[in-house]
């Protein structure tokens, strides 16, 4: 990562943006996932899909950053694709550029647009594309995931109507002593079918047998969550997207969680496969991908 000063950005005052902005667009998509017959939904190559509530949930959180940070740079799902069509290696250049907010408005629209409650809104800003402030909010049951860059990962509970929180609990997960034959696993398949697909779950075939069992949630920066939180012991998938694992990715290493591409690379969220889990259980599955591939 270049050093270069950091310059008229307070995390802290981000952390207030991001979490505020995450709530308005939780609200708008739990009032529309009601209605959900009148959603209009496209199909993104090799991207899986979306709905006008992914571009509206989108378009509330870009024009709060704006407000508060005019000449940010933006990277967000819906916009990023009708410029890049899903060509993540465009997005290398996002690392030369001082602060870019990247952002999900909808993580886990397959789940949304069936009327399961598994999905988030993620946000986070990201400073010479290392990320430094990460939001990961579950609109249906309020649970609020927050880092600053060296200050941890927090969990946050709020009401239904978002009127009452809890206070912030920190978030450790440093070790286990879990065996892989003992852990909970958790992943995701690639949107584009083919050879990619193949390998990809040729590799959870061979987890299956090695694990105590693995789920397929739907949401990749939740997934990341809840390995923070301690509910699964790891995640893994290939193919995804910064904003997938921006916000979350940042969560998970604050709270402790070793956090690599499939060769052990250190993380950031262009890369291609990613990796989280405890130590020492990092190492173990770390070397049997290292087989795999």
């Amino acid at each position: 990562m270049k050093n270069k000063p950091v310059k008229n950005v307070r995390y802290e005052e981000a952390l207030s943006l991001s979490m505020n902005l995450a709530i308005k667009a939780s609200k708008y998509l739990i009032k529309k996932q009601k209605k959900i017959s009148s959603l209009k939904i496209t199909t993104k190559v090799a991207q899986g899909i979306a709905s006008n509530a992914d571009t509206e949930s989108e378009k509330i959180i870009i024009d709060g950053i704006k407000k508060m940070y005019p000449d940010h740079f933006i990277l967000a799902e819906e916009s990023a694709y009708k410029e890049y069509r899903g060509e993540m290696t465009r997005y290398n250049f996002l690392k030369e550029k001082e602060w870019v907010w990247i952002i999900d408005p909808l993580d886990g629209t397959n789940n949304y647009l069936n009327g399961l409650d598994y999905f988030g809104v993620c946000i986070s800003l990201a400073h010479f594309g290392e990320p430094v402030v990460g939001v990961v909010l579950r609109p249906t049951n309020g649970e609020c995931f927050i880092a600053v860059k060296g200050k941890g990962s927090k969990i946050i509970n709020f009401s239904q109507d978002f009127t009452k929180r809890s206070p912030a609990k920190k978030l450790d997960s440093k070790k286990t002593r879990k065996k892989l034959r003992d852990a909970l696993l958790v992943t995701g398949f690639t949107a584009e079918k083919g050879e990619m697909f193949e390998q990809e779950f040729a590799l959870f075939k061979s987890m299956v047998g090695k694990s105590r069992g693995i789920r397929r949630m739907g949401s990749a920066a939740l997934d990341l969550c809840y390995v923070a939180k301690g509910v699964f012991d790891c995640f893994w998938e290939k193919g995804l997207a910064a904003w997938d694992v921006s916000a979350a990715g940042l969560i998970c290493l604050e709270a402790g969680v070793t956090v690599t591409d499939y060769e052990g690379r250190e993380f950031h969220p262009f890369q291609e496969t990613i990796l989280a889990s405890k130590k020492p259980l990092h190492t173990e599955i770390l070397s049997l991908f290292g087989n795999s591939l």
